[in-house]
């Protein structure tokens, strides 16, 4: 591509200055025992806002580890969440296609968090998701309504991203170094070159990271390729922070990702007409202030500020039939700030409080150009919403939590020109009560009742211009938030020498009925389209969760049933995926320094459909995958990621995609720290 020979220089001129920092500083190179695997009971804060183990959540969650991260090879985060309960990413393989989906709803139904960052982008036929997975450090999801510590946008729960800073790079007694790590990828013929230096000297730390892929057109199962699905990415990753005393830290995270492509002007569907070389680009940058003294029990502060870019700007290749030559350019800016701090007391012997409240605001507007002059499609506008909240989690007998939870919402929306619409002004108040009981060290149940709630966006209030030949949008600023309600109970089992001496087995099972209103739709007539509060729905199902670690022996499980009505038209939901299992198991040989495993995954059809959409045959998908870290010799300080996706090149497609999904994938990455 155009841009192959710059973005080259970049990541050379890159590495030469991480080699020029290597050299500074001595690097000891401590032993490796094995090559690290995920841990079972991963640290979460997502769930509670404050710090618990994975299966001591009173809710649906699960977390997805930097571990993970490097032995998946991931190209999109669909690489990293496709496993998980309730989980899928929508809108297929091309670049900037992909778009979440947890428990059958997608859009800004899913708040997604980059390193406390919001990421509120949405603009018709295109995703959500503008980021190279590489050097994510953890992936927590949340299923279910979670308003009352997240606000407008968690009405199916809440996707929190952490990128990765200097600490998860250095080895004890190291004080800087460097990594280079380059891969390829034969199912679109990518290729991959990265490099990251690093450095914790006198209480601050730094990383830098720059990353550079070129692929071509995925490959279909059997044959043929997806039409317009390459793309050349370079994306930066800079991190640091000062830490006075332990607890207290004052961080930075700024990340940019550029996508330069020739694809669809509508990459989330099956179109492959109106060609455009597209650019898109993301900037996020936040700042954050942690503060934490254990001689101080009512301080536990975490402070984040943050702005988000997002920009993309498509030339069709050749001109339209009906608007002639085109060029679209969309933007979104949200700047914002989060607030909390949580209280640790005793009330008595019996009952201990943490006390969690804070407050956060942002303000957000959306422009769209077609030819260098507004686009009323994506209208210009602006907002601004200011929400507070408090949740005490209670702790009776050491043996029962009282979870308890109200939070205050207020939205503002305001087109820049009057004659598209009046302001509008909102409210919102979300409640939460959830209670877990640990009758035994190994069972635990929960039950818990949230609310949740999605203010309608700047494009779907204001919206208008021509949607399609004969046909114009009709702005509607009179919408309500769409309004969820989620019932759910579960039980967790966590058994240590489960089965023999030293082993770890984690299992819980959720239940959920969300009943859904308001839901804001599209309606299509002749000659005018206009967005419409008109759905109320009805998501209920069952997730599965679980993993087992046994000397060198490792597993994980996870599956969904998930049904969906739209109570409006009698009929399902759309959106709602497959039934799905999926099942890891790996071994050790930490004599070799060597990890080896499998995965599968099976996908039920999907028969259940409205009237007009295509029902979706069941698959069964299998991967291989091996990974290398020698400990000592030449190699040390090396580690070499083998893979095969799709072992059987099944021809598939997931329901949720409108294309076939990729074929058989060679993967292979090659990693050397200095």
């Amino acid at each position: 591509m155009a841009r192959c020979g710059s973005a080259v220089v970049m990541v050379m001129a890159a590495m030469s200055a991480s080699e020029a920092l290597g050299q500074m500083t001595p690097s000891g190179m401590p032993d490796q025992a094995q090559v690290p695997i995920a841990p079972l009971d991963p640290i979460t804060v997502t769930g509670t806002r404050t710090e618990r183990s994975l299966y001591d959540v009173p809710g649906s969650a699960s977390t997805v580890t930097k571990q993970t991260v490097d032995q998946r090879q991931p190209q999109r985060l669909d690489d990293l969440l496709r496993d998980l309960p309730g989980v899928e990413i929508s809108g297929g393989p091309r670049p900037g296609a992909g778009e979440p989906n947890v428990r059958g709803l997608e859009g800004e139904r899913v708040l997604i968090r980059l390193d406390g960052a919001r990421q509120d982008f949405q603009s018709g036929h295109k995703g959500r998701i503008f980021l190279d997975p590489d050097l994510i450090k953890q992936v927590d999801v949340v299923r279910g309504p979670n308003s009352v510590l997240y606000g407008s946008g968690a009405l199916a729960g809440v996707i929190n991203i952490t990128m990765r800073d200097a600490t998860d790079f250095l080895r004890p007694g190291e004080k800087a170094g460097y990594r280079v790590k380059t891969g390829f990828q034969s199912v679109n013929d990518m290729v991959m070159a990265q490099v990251v230096g690093f450095a914790n000297v006198a209480g601050f730390d730094l990383l830098g990271g720059l990353t550079y892929r070129n692929s071509g057109d995925y490959a279909f199962g059997g044959k043929g390729h997806l039409a317009n699905s390459g793309a050349e990415v370079v994306s930066g990753l800079v991190k640091g922070g000062y830490t006075f005393q332990p607890g207290q830290r004052l961080g930075l995270s700024l990340i940019a990702f550029d996508d330069r492509d020739v694809s669809t002007t509508t990459p989330n569907t099956a179109a492959t007409s109106a060609p455009a070389d597209r650019t898109t680009q993301q900037f996020t940058g936040s700042v954050t202030y942690d503060h934490r003294d254990p001689n101080l029990p009512w301080l536990d502060l975490k402070a984040v500020a943050y702005h988000n870019r997002v920009y993309i700007r498509e030339k069709l290749l050749r001109p339209s039939a009906f608007t002639g030559p085109r060029q679209d350019e969309t933007a979104m800016r949200t700047s914002g700030a989060d607030v909390q701090n949580t209280s640790r007391f005793a009330i008595s012997d019996a009952v201990a409080v943490a006390l969690t409240y804070g407050v956060d605001g942002r303000v957000e507007s959306t422009d769209g150009e077609r030819n260098n002059v507004p686009r009323p499609e994506f209208p210009d506008a602006h907002g601004r919403v200011a929400g507070a909240f408090v949740q005490p989690e209670i702790r009776l007998w050491d043996s029962v939590s009282l979870t308890p939870g109200l939070r205050f919402d207020y939205y503002y929306r305001k087109p820049d020109s009057a004659a598209v619409g009046p302001s509008l002004s909102e409210s919102r108040v979300s409640p939460r009560i959830g209670v877990q009981w640990d009758a035994a060290k190994w069972f635990s149940a929960y039950a818990l009742y949230a609310e949740a709630f999605r203010a309608p966006s700047l494009s779907e209030l204001y919206v208008s211009g021509t949607h399609f030949p004969g046909n114009r949008f009709i702005p509607n600023p009179n919408l309500k938030p769409e309004i969820g309600k989620n019932k759910e109970v579960g039980v967790t089992l966590k058994f240590d020498d489960a089965v023999q001496p030293g082993d770890k087995l984690r299992f819980r099972v959720s239940g959920f009925h969300t009943n859904y209103r308001d839901f804001i739709d599209l309606v299509v007539t002749a000659t005018t389209t206009t967005p419409v509060n008109v759905t109320r729905a009805t998501i209920w199902g069952v997730e599965f969760e679980g993993g087992y670690m046994s000397g060198n022996w490792f597993g994980t499980l996870g599956a969904s049933i998930i049904r969906g009505d739209n109570k409006s038209t009698s009929q399902p939901l759309a959106s709602i995926p497959g039934d799905k299992l999926a099942l890891t198991v790996g071994y050790q040989f930490p004599e070799w320094d060597l990890v080896i495993g499998g995965r599968s995954k099976f996908v039920a059809a999907q028969n259940r459909v409205p009237t007009g959409v295509r029902k979706t045959d069941g698959y069964a998908l299998f991967d291989l995958f091996l990974s290398w870290q020698p400990s000592d010799g030449p190699l040390r300080g090396a580690r070499f990621d083998v893979g095969i996706d799709n072992l059987t090149d099944k021809r598939y497609r997931d329901h949720l995609t409108p294309n076939l999904d990729p074929g058989r994938n060679f993967k292979l990455a090659a990693s050397f720290q200095f």
